[in-house]
């Protein structure tokens, strides 16, 4: 790797999409200094979308751009923001972009996923975030940024006070990554629970990511069975399932294809149209909502016009197992240990 991209790599923020699924029209921007096109703006400044232009009451501006102590309001709810924030029309809606720094954007990031682990789960989770950060850039790049701020990249919602925990695990690990084959960077992901053997990127995604599917048992059995909902079924009928997934009730509900070493259906049927077990999950949470099927670690039984899933685990399985991770930690294991637990074919480095 050249010197130049990894100068890039490392020490370029990150450009995040914020608020993307509130869909904003209208914000309160409140910063040290507000500037419109270049020129100032005073603060705080009421932004509406006008016709390819942002408005603040007669002022036109093309970019509205926001710095230090930023605080956005869009329906009710507050967002604080380090760094740099830019405001611009996208369609009939704003696009809101924040300029972060890699370690600045973290902390919201880790304490989401991990709130109320250890320091050693919480350390191991700043790794494996800012590992998939810094191996995702231009992720959106055809859109102009690198992130969104959904689970779809990694949910991040800006500075909160509950953040000190998270933050601490950020700062110990500072510029730490996992590398695969000593010297590649991969998107590494991370889940709620595994229902007790991981996955690979490659199978559950399509694309390469860091970590190996890897068993995580102990001598008490799957390390991540305390998780809630660790065991889960949900019953529909399968006029209601045909329904939620856009397709005529007609052969058998569900045919299971392929599985992986996990046991994760892989791809499958659903009354003959073809489909991936991630798809279906996915599928099922939007129509049915997010607590019916909980990951393709699953089986299938159809009884009397009703279709019944089981399963173990939540999410899609893939990299760090964060119920696995937070027993591990409880238990007096270090965040490398923990790390090398989940990734097993990576080693820890600075971010190349």
């Amino acid at each position: 790797m050249s010197s130049l991209v990894a100068i890039v790599l490392t020490a370029a923020p990150l450009l995040v999409r914020v608020l993307e699924q509130e869909h904003p029209v209208q914000v309160r921007l409140v910063a040290k200094e507000l500037s419109c096109d270049g020129a100032p703006l005073t603060s705080p400044a009421e932004i509406a979308t006008g016709l390819r232009q942002l408005e603040v009451g007669e002022t036109k501006c093309s970019v509205i751009t926001g710095q230090g102590d930023i605080t956005v309001e869009v329906k009710g709810e507050v967002r604080r923001y380090p760094g740099v924030l830019r405001v611009t029309v996208a369609g009939a809606g704003l696009q809101l972009i924040n300029e972060v720094d890699v370690e600045e954007y973290l902390p919201s990031v880790v304490e989401t996923e991990m709130a109320g682990a250890k320091a050693a789960a919480l350390q191991a989770q700043a790794v494996v975030s800012r590992t998939f950060a810094l191996a995702s850039r231009r992720r959106h790049g055809v859109a102009g940024y690198d992130l969104c701020d959904s689970s779809h990249c990694q949910v991040y919602r800006g500075q909160r006070v509950e953040q000190a925990e998270a933050r601490a695990a950020v700062a110990e690990t500072r510029g730490q990554v996992l590398l695969t084959g000593a010297v590649a960077l991969k998107p590494a992901s991370s889940h709620a629970s595994c229902g007790g053997h991981t996955s690979r990127a490659l199978d559950v995604f399509g694309e390469e990511g860091a970590g190996s599917a890897v068993p995580d048992v102990d001598k008490s059995g799957v390390r991540c069975r305390e998780a809630p909902n660790f065991k889960w079924d949900f019953v529909v009928p399968r006029e209601d399932l045909a329904e939620g997934l856009g397709v005529r009730p007609d052969g058998a509900a569900i045919e299971v294809l392929r599985r992986d070493s996990a046991g994760r259906v892989l791809e499958l049927r659903a009354f003959g149209k073809r489909m991936t077990g991630e798809a279906l999950v996915a599928r099922l949470g939007q129509v049915f909502g997010p607590h019916s099927v909980l990951s393709a670690k699953l089986t299938v039984e159809e009884v009397e016009s009703q279709v019944h899933f089981m399963g173990t685990g939540r999410g899609h399985g893939v990299g760090l197992c964060q119920a696995g991770a937070a027993a591990l930690a409880r238990q007096g294991a270090d965040w490398k240990k923990i790390l090398s637990r989940y990734f097993p074919d990576t080693r820890v480095a600075p971010a190349p």
